[in-house]
């Protein structure tokens, strides 16, 4: 629910700058002349920024030197675990595996995300004895951002058992 009303009030101050800078670029345009309002409006809607590119999620790969010449045998499947699910998004964890273990990871964060940023920092998948049973971990920062600009970050660490469930 924080999530819901920290993005109400980006999207409400990011339309309220807009306006602000639409009226004060009218007065000074009456006032001293059309190219100091357009460079006014420049620099004004300038705080409002777009995430980055390099915003996508990451994906790691883990390295088994001993069955990396096997693997080509085996089938690939994905497995699909929610770490965290409030009402308005969802983090995933998406580990891809074949019949002897896991291949790769990614964790996105899908939903209403406005002025939160996810980055996911580490990822560890370890098979257990169980079958089709894996233990994960794995850490990442939620950024909050007000108009682009970063007011505080949180560390989160979700850990668990889950299975290799089968999702096409």
């Amino acid at each position: 629910m924080i999530q819901l009303i920290w993005g109400i009030l980006n999207i409400v101050l990011s339309l309220g700058l807009l306006i602000f800078s639409a009226k004060k670029a009218v007065e000074i345009r009456k006032k001293v002349s059309l190219s100091v309002a357009i460079l006014f409006s420049f620099f004004a809607l300038s705080f409002m920024t777009r995430p980055s590119k390099e915003q996508k999620d990451k994906k790691f790969e883990f390295e088994n030197r001993e069955t990396e010449k096997q693997s080509s045998n085996y089938n690939t499947y994905l497995s699909k675990t929610t770490l965290e699910d409030d009402l308005f998004s969802k983090i995933e964890l998406y580990v891809i595996f074949d019949d002897e273990n896991a291949r790769s990871a990614l964790i996105p964060r899908t939903g209403f995300f406005c002025g939160t940023e996810w980055s996911t920092q580490y990822i560890t998948i370890n098979k257990t004895e169980k079958k089709n049973t894996f233990q994960y971990q794995a850490g990442g920062t939620r950024k909050w951002t007000l108009l682009g600009i970063e007011i505080y970050s949180e560390y989160k660490e979700f850990s668990g058992m889950s299975k290799f469930k089968h999702t096409f």
